[in-house]
């Protein structure tokens, strides 16, 4: 909804149609990152598309207070810790019951 209330998404097409990476991992995705190449050129053509588009300017607002919300949200509706980096635990067969055994009633 913030992409379609702030022109971003008009943004994301244009610069879809314009990039010739032919491989899908483009910076059509996120034209605002300044860590692929030609950020100074996308930063620049987003100023002169805000000069028509000025709704352009409430994006990074917009962007911020959604990002603020989840992490109130998430904060009062799911406690507990959330590691971004959590390695999966699987069980050791030697603690699991067998397949054969102990069959649920």
């Amino acid at each position: 909804m913030v992409e379609y209330s702030t022109c971003m998404c008009l943004v994301k097409g244009i610069f879809y149609h314009c990039s010739n990476d032919d491989e899908g991992d483009s910076y059509a995705d996120n034209p605002c990152s300044c860590s692929q190449s030609h950020c100074w050129t996308r930063y620049l053509c987003m100023g002169a598309m805000a000069l028509v588009l000025p709704c352009l300017l409430c994006y990074p607002p917009a962007k911020g207070c959604l990002k603020l919300c989840r992490g109130c949200y998430d904060r009062i509706n799911r406690p507990g810790c959330r590691c971004k980096n959590s390695n999966t635990v699987y069980c050791k067969l030697e603690s699991c019951p067998s397949r054969g055994q102990g069959k649920p009633s």
